[in-house]
């Protein structure tokens, strides 16, 4: 579409949640019988909750927000003012965020999920079978506008300003007779899941995805199962711990030997310090002047391994 000045003009992003409901039982796979929880459908606008089935709607629903994280001292655990907790809740909120899942109410049967990388695949699965579905509202976009670091004995995480939504991870491996090596992957977003990474052609849609081979080759968001053990399960942490952001993130991320723990230090020290701001996916790509593939283009194109952490 060309506007009067002849600037190209993007299609708006909206907002999208599930067509209908949808469960998951892990006693199906192999674990307890009482592993159960359902995806439904919610209203543009109200983000990802969580809701204990059988308990009053207010005291048994916890948000999936920053400030709802209750402990970190082993694994991250959500909870809300009327004591009610949840464990497990990362991978989940990573497969919602890549899925292109903006609003959703998660019913669960206790106090905890399934929280295994292994998990995060059959969640992004059972995500993929039911679909989206496009609400009316644009898709909310949180800008970081100034860069925060959080340092911890074994590495760091770092958020700065960025155009689009790209992580970038390291770790120290060790090779077998006891050498050390250094091990990457970076992942890129431009806000447009569920659609990221495809361009209409003749009506239809046709896929572009980055070619196998090096984990240092930017791959986008949604490639992430492509990705080798152990950088995969980072970068999964890291998703779903900035998806307690409440919308997708505009920063560059990048963490050095960095855990779920420094990831949430993070973004906490983020909304803290407000080094944030609040527009939309539209308002953003307006004023950056950039379409809406234009970032995960460039990548594919390039295939350039110059984003090394």
């Amino acid at each position: 579409m060309m506007t009067s000045s002849g600037v190209e003009h993007a299609p708006s992003i909206h907002q999208h949640t599930l067509p209908r409901s949808t469960q998951w039982r892990v006693a199906e796979l192999r674990r307890r019988q009482t592993d159960v929880l359902m995806v439904h459908p919610a209203e543009a606008d109200s983000g990802v909750r969580f809701v204990r089935h059988g308990a009053e709607p207010e005291a048994g629903t916890i948000l999936a927000h920053w400030d709802a994280v209750v402990d970190t001292r082993s694994g991250i655990v959500l909870g809300n003012t009327h004591g009610m907790t949840l464990r497990g809740a990362i991978p989940l909120l990573a497969a919602l965020r890549i899925a292109g899942v903006d609003n959703a109410v998660v019913e669960v049967h206790g106090s905890r999920i399934s929280a295994q990388v292994s998990d995060f695949d059959f969640y992004l699965g059972m995500l993929a079978d039911v679909g989206v579905q496009a609400q009316a509202a644009a898709r909310r976009l949180l800008c970081v506008t100034d860069t925060v670091e959080v340092r911890d004995r074994f590495g760091f995480a770092t958020l700065s300003p960025a155009t689009e939504f790209r992580a970038c991870v390291n770790m120290t491996t060790t090779q077998p007779g006891g050498s050390t090596g250094t091990a990457y992957a970076t992942l890129l977003s431009d806000f447009t899941e569920p659609h990221a990474g495809s361009v209409t052609l003749d009506g239809s849609r046709a896929e572009q995805l980055v070619p196998a081979g090096s984990a240092g080759v930017p791959r986008l968001l949604r490639e992430i199962c492509a990705l080798p053990e152990p950088l995969r399960a980072t970068l999964v942490e890291m998703t779903g711990l900035l998806a307690l952001a409440g919308a997708p993130v505009a920063a560059y991320v990048r963490g050095h030997n960095s855990g779920p723990r420094l990831y949430q230090a993070l973004l906490q020290a983020v909304m803290e310090r407000r080094a944030i701001s609040y527009t939309t996916v539209d308002a953003h790509r307006a004023r950056q002047h950039i379409t809406a593939h234009a970032v995960a283009d460039a990548a594919i194109k390039s295939g350039c391994r110059n984003d090394v952490c």
